[in-house]
């Protein structure tokens, strides 16, 4: 079955069923999901001319299927024009350079390497929550989840510290500056791409110079079948820019929202909370069960690279295909009650983070972080409950991110 939006109804006010473009989908885009799997499991919109993919099965399957969906045309669903990719940027890119780029960097992002963080994250915890232990109204979102890994994965590349660091912050939120109904970059976006890129360049080449013991060394640093990445002379647009930048963006607004999405949950549930600090050993299961109810990345791209056909429809070669991971993560196919939050759900695999060639690189420090940002906030302050309504960050139509959760402290 397809349904598009012309040919599924001729009403003038007929409201598209799916349409990640339009401020009435993103204000609430969990009450579209369950008509999206049940009446269009394979959904043709005609003014973008996308296809999407909603059931968690299908979109597992396409997700692990390299050889008919590719990555080229990039992950993202929007900038259609293509000004944030280029060489380098790891989730755009197909076999077999994808494999050859993520092996460079592979080895630091490995679960044993990650543990090793584990104490520096608990201490950056605890000086985020020394900075308001002794208030009883906080914003857990903009004052902990936020800060947390733009100091813990800055660190873990190897950025600059001191004045720097406000650039940073203000080039990571505006690399995802987007304006709601529109697919195209903001000015904004453009100009802090540039500006970004540029220092990018220009800091790799500091750390070929001057090298550390850090992951912007492992990769200027690195050869692939005897060539360097990094050639003698290279610009913004080079491969090995575009590595470091891929890396950049991936890093803070899926751990941040992750943890602000927990804290948000948990205080309105107030006995999975109890729950939680009776039994420490349930907060990894509370990580997942915030991982799969509202996953930061709600949509991920692939092309086809042949014709394909799913529920008795057509995709055409060349057609843009939508993987819906948060319609995917709802499925009541595959889970009981899906559209409630529940530490104490039986775990089935979710796919907030894909899966297969493309699975998220930097997975194992996400998950570290938002565990040790749980532990830290249980033991040290007292039960907390709403105090406000959360508010959603302005960011790409990809994603589904809260930057205020305002909570008071009982």
């Amino acid at each position: 079955m397809t349904i598009s939006i012309d040919s599924a109804a001729t009403d003038t006010d007929y409201t598209p069923l799916y349409d990640p473009f339009t401020a009435e989908f993103q204000a609430d885009p969990f009450s579209y999901y369950k008509r999206l799997r049940d009446e269009a499991p394979v959904y043709h919109n005609e003014k973008w001319d996308f296809y999407a993919i909603s059931r968690y099965e299908d979109v597992r399957a396409v997700l692990k299927d390299h050889e008919r969906f590719l990555n080229y045309e990039g992950v993202d669903i929007d900038d259609f024009e293509q000004e944030q990719r280029g060489p380098g940027i790891l989730p755009d890119l197909d076999n077999p350079r994808h494999d050859q780029l993520r092996t460079v960097v592979q080895r630091s992002f490995m679960p044993r390497s990650i543990r090793k963080l584990t104490d520096q994250i608990r201490e950056v915890c605890d000086g985020f929550i020394d900075n308001f232990a002794d208030r009883s109204e906080v914003d857990l979102a903009d004052e902990f989840a936020w800060p947390i890994p733009f100091q813990v994965f800055f660190d873990f590349l190897g950025m600059p510290q001191g004045e720097i660091r406000e650039r940073f912050v203000e080039w990571t939120h505006g690399i995802k500056d987007r304006e709601v109904g529109s697919p195209d970059l903001t000015p904004f976006a453009r100009k802090s791409t540039d500006e970004l890129r540029e220092y990018l360049k220009e800091l790799l080449y500091e750390r070929r110079a001057n090298p550390r013991e850090d992951v912007l060394t492992t990769i200027v640093q690195a050869e692939i079948d005897g060539e360097p990445l990094a050639p003698e002379d290279f610009d913004a647009a080079a491969e090995v820019v575009g590595l470091v930048f891929a890396l950049y963006i991936a890093g803070i607004e899926t751990t941040a929202g992750q943890i602000a999405t927990t804290f948000e949950q948990l205080a309105l549930h107030p006995d999975q909370q109890q729950a939680l600090r009776e039994n420490p050993k349930l907060i990894p299961q509370a990580v997942e069960e915030s991982l799969r109810f509202r996953s930061i990345f709600q949509v991920t791209a692939r092309t086809t690279a042949t014709d394909v056909e799913m529920h008795g429809v057509r995709i055409p070669a060349g057609k843009r295909v939508f993987l819906v991971l948060g319609a995917a993560n709802r499925d009541e196919r595959q889970f009981d009650d899906p559209d409630t939050f529940n530490i104490h759900r039986t775990q089935a695999p979710h796919l907030a983070f894909g899966e297969g060639l493309h699975g998220c690189l930097g997975n194992p420090l996400a998950r570290l972080e938002a565990t040790v940002a749980l532990e830290q906030i249980l033991s040290r302050k007292s039960p907390f409950v709403p105090n406000g309504e959360p508010r959603r960050y302005t960011t790409t139509p990809n994603a589904y991110v809260f930057d205020r959760v305002p909570v008071r402290f009982e």
